[in-house]
C-alpha cells in the first residue's frame, strides 16, 4: 500500500508543476529588447543580400556526405 500512497503522491507533484508551468506561461510574456531586433533585422538582410535559404530535408540528404559501413 505504502508504494501506491508513493505513486499517487509523484502524481500529484507532477500535476501541480504542470499547473505552475502553464500559469508561469500564461502570465509571463517576453518581448525582445530593440536593440535585439534590430540585430535580428541586420543578419536578415545580410543573409538576403547572400541569398542565403534554409535547407529542408531534402536538400540535407542529397549532399549527405556518409557512406555508412563503406565509409569505414
Amino acid at each position: 500500500m505504502t508504494g501506491l500512497y508513493i505513486f499517487i503522491a509523484l502524481i500529484a507533484i507532477a500535476l501541480l508543476g504542470w499547473a505552475v508551468a502553464e500559469l508561469k506561461n500564461r502570465c509571463i510574456t517576453f518581448e525582445h529588447s530593440e536593440a535585439e531586433k534590430e540585430e535580428a533585422e541586420l543578419l536578415y538582410n545580410e543573409q538576403k543580400e547572400r541569398e542565403f535559404r534554409e535547407q529542408n530535408l531534402k536538400d540535407l540528404l542529397e549532399h549527405n556526405s556518409t557512406k555508412g559501413y563503406k565509409a569505414i
